[in-house]
């Protein structure tokens, strides 16, 4: 999950710099404000995007990495504790807190306004309602409700403002953002999207009520209200104080010429690059991988039990299959990840002759025979498109843990083999193994 939040700040914050660069001072108000909800909603998508060409092509070579496990003479001790998992879980579970909390926020600004439906006098037009306010000296609107103090001859420019929000569903905008900001709340372009969302929601407005022959009187008048309206992010407020002096110089700047348009062109690349990367980039979350066997510490073993069975089986990456291989016993596991692990792990420990560790000479290699060593090996297999268990290898500093590594892994069951795409796939593992010569 969390590679998956990385991702979509990280695309958020390209998307934004393009807009903040080239866009943002441009007359083109209604293409900016589609810019900016299609890219922010666009930043949630494309991480769940993986194009397959790409994806074959750079991670097949790649094994997944079963957790390491630590086993003594005196028989299986303990898999690692993953002190990185409990923190990732740990911060799971302040993103699920927050989202409770900012819900729980947003919902009392909804009560708000709805009280303020409830409690004051409406006035039906044809499209919208006029919430006359009995306190305060506001004026904004929410979806098809115009909220503001009285109904007179200065009042009229204010609404006809306000009655643009309305038709081209302003509120509809915010309240995206709003559910990002729910969702993401530690995202800080989800406030940062908003902010520039109603400042064209402003720009639009202005632009469509306001003549160039009136603007003058218009702003002045602007200038002189002392409106105050409590921050609601999800409403129109027309005076925002903090975006006059932007709606002055918006209002006053030229038109854009229409050829700039193509700087909207640069999304496509952009796009391009973002696709390319969540094709290429390699779930760290859910598959520790390590390289291939050329590279990897794991080399060949002559003296494999299965070598003559090898079979000229495409191997799909671990991350692109659609089904695991399931461990006998596993069929109806609610988590057969999780209990192919399991089982691996019961069958290793409790057939790997760990006593063996008694018997191999560490003097040779300078190491203090009075020490609790560890020897680390490592084990590469195949779990077939049959679901049998092939192309054993393993290295380590001693040959006998070695083939005894190999006898092991040869003795696993037969699994229900991966699929991908509804057909059977061969997949690669690792698996680390510690062994504690002496407890």
């Amino acid at each position: 999950m969390l590679n998956y939040v990385f991702q979509v700040i990280l695309f958020q914050a390209a998307f934004y710099m393009v807009y903040e660069v080239f866009l943002k001072k441009e007359t083109f108000f209604q293409w900016n404000r589609f810019y900016l909800i299609i890219t922010s909603i666009l930043a949630y998508i494309i991480p769940l995007i993986r194009i397959e060409g790409l994806t074959n092509r750079f991670v097949s070579e790649y094994a997944y990495s079963l957790p390491e496990m630590i086993l003594a003479p005196g028989g299986y001790l303990e898999e690692r504790f993953n002190w990185s998992a409990l923190f990732l879980n740990s911060l799971n579970w302040m993103i699920y807190t927050g989202v409770i909390f900012t819900g729980i926020l947003f919902l009392f600004k909804v009560l708000k306004i709805y009280r303020l439906i409830k409690s004051n006098e409406k006035r039906k037009k044809d499209e919208y309602f006029i919430v006359l306010l009995k306190e305060g000296n506001s004026a904004f609107s929410f979806f098809n409700f115009i909220f503001i103090s009285e109904i007179n001859q200065s009042n009229k420019k204010i609404i006809s403002h306000e009655l643009i929000h309305v038709k081209q569903w302003h509120s509809l905008d915010l309240l995206v953002f709003e559910i990002q900001k729910i969702v993401f709340w530690f995202n800080p372009f989800s406030y940062i999207y908003q902010k520039n969302i109603a400042a064209i929601h402003e720009f639009i407005a202005d632009s469509g009520s306001v003549s160039k022959n009136e603007r003058s009187t218009f702003f002045n008048s602007l200038l002189a209200e002392t409106f105050k309206v409590d921050r609601l992010t999800f409403v129109n407020s027309f005076n925002n104080q903090s975006l006059i002096k932007k709606r002055i110089i918006m209002f006053n700047r030229e038109h854009s010429k229409n050829l700039l348009k193509i700087k909207y062109v640069m999304l496509i690349p952009l796009l391009s690059a973002m696709l390319m990367y969540t094709s290429c980039e390699k779930n760290k979350a859910e598959t520790d991988v390590v390289k291939d066997t050329a590279t990897s510490p794991v080399a060949n073993y002559e003296e494999q039990k299965n070598a003559s069975s090898q079979e000229d089986d495409e191997t799909v990456p671990f991350a692109q299959i659609d089904q695991v291989p399931v461990f006998p016993g596993c069929e109806d596991a609610e988590d057969q990840k999780a209990c192919m692990v399991k089982g691996i792990t019961a069958h290793v420990s409790s057939n790997f002759d760990a006593s063996l560790l008694k018997n191999i000479d560490h003097t040779d290699s300078g190491e203090d025979a009075s020490e609790d060593l560890i020897e680390k090996i490592y084990v590469r297999f195949t779990i077939d498109k049959k679901g049998n268990v092939r192309d054993m290898q393993a290295k380590t500093k001693h040959k006998e843990l070695e083939k005894e590594a190999i006898r092991v892994v040869s003795d696993l069951p037969r699994f229900t083999p991966g699929q991908k795409n509804g057909k059977n796939v061969a997949v690669k593992f690792t698996l680390p193994i510690s062994l504690k010569r002496d407890l």
